[in-house]
């Protein structure tokens, strides 16, 4: 309430066109101790566009969808942050995800570029990343900077990422917003490669960026290969076998490429009986998440017992899947546990 006033005169000088100010109403306002006067329960957004006369983006028919089909008011009423947003530090003027992530559904396109010049915790950033968008930040206190990498890095957990879409307040269900997300860009299940590892050899991991594939050849070509794996994005880790259950580790990595290799060109498998590997090059080294840790359960991973890749998860071979599946199997087995 202190500067509002000054920063719309101060957009009007400038050309801006202000579209609207934005009220946000906390549903959970902390309490005035002093009893001297009402309670702060309301922010206000301003929100402009550059040019009076360039057209702006607005998706009216989302923010209906999220009001119960009926046109979305200038009145927001959503919580004050929550505890589990502050897992990584607190800002002192951190503003909940909630609020930040409607205005980014609102405003922008998939893919899009988000600037926020006075960045702070980066509420803005993990909003937009969640939503799909791209994001710069900027600030002058190293200590708020350190609290968003720490805040981006938690959310490259995709199972995290998950988990704080369901969260997040302001949409009908817990769903909503995922569904949003795969409305927006139909194509965004991603492909899951899986790759067998042995349990003594999973704590090297974590130290290298590259992982290899077995490649079946006969008559000069590789069989027993499932399709479309060149086009995997995500690597998951599975383990066990003969005398042990089959499970996912918990080891992850972004895919970088795939490419096909002889052994002669790949140091320390020269002697191998293998004669082809498939090189996995990975954005990073693999990380762990204990929400990828579960006995793998066939039906959920593949069409059917029956499937080309269930078979060849059984020999120990690469076999590919689909994120949808993946979380399908987590959300199983929390049920069950």
């Amino acid at each position: 309430m202190h500067n509002i006033f000054s920063v719309g005169q101060i957009l009007t000088e400038l050309g801006f066109k202000i579209l609207n100010v934005i009220t946000w109403e906390k549903t959970n306002p902390p309490p005035n101790f002093s009893c001297r006067f009402f309670t702060y329960s309301t922010e206000q957004i301003i929100w402009a566009r550059k040019n009076e006369k360039v057209p702006h983006y607005y998706n009216y028919e989302l923010m209906k969808k999220l009001n119960d089909d009926k046109q979305m008011k200038d009145v927001w009423k959503l919580p004050a942050i929550a505890p589990w947003e502050k897992a990584c530090g607190k800002h002192p003027t951190q503003k909940p995800l909630s609020v930040l992530t409607r205005l980014i559904l609102a405003s922008t396109k998939p893919n899009a570029w988000i600037l926020d010049p006075f960045t702070g915790g980066s509420t803005t950033g993990i909003a937009a990343n969640l939503a799909n968008r791209r994001f710069l930040g900027i600030d002058q206190e190293e200590d708020f900077l350190n609290i968003s990498i720490k805040r981006k890095l938690e959310i490259e957990n995709p199972v995290t990422a998950d988990l704080f879409r369901k969260r997040i307040a302001g949409f009908i269900d817990k769903k909503q917003f995922s569904s949003i997300i795969e409305h927006e860009a139909p194509t965004t299940d991603i492909k899951v490669a899986l790759g067998f590892c042995r349990a003594n050899e999973l704590k090297s991991l974590t130290t290298s960026k590259t992982f290899y594939f077995h490649a079946i050849e006969s008559n000069n070509a590789v069989q027993d290969f499932p399709s479309g794996i060149l086009d995997a994005a995500r690597l998951l880790i599975y383990s066990g076998g003969r005398s042990k259950p089959i499970n996912l580790t918990g080891h992850y990595a972004e895919i970088q490429s795939i490419k096909l290799k002889h052994k002669s060109t790949i140091k320390g498998k020269e002697n191998s009986e293998t004669e082809f590997y498939y090189e996995v090059t990975l954005e990073d080294c693999f990380k762990e998440s204990d929400d990828l840790k579960f006995a793998i359960n066939t039906k959920k991973l593949f069409d059917n017992p029956d499937d080309k890749n269930s078979i060849l998860l059984q020999q120990f071979l690469p076999a590919l899947t689909t994120w949808e599946r993946v979380l399908k199997s987590i959300d199983e087995t929390n049920a069950n546990a």
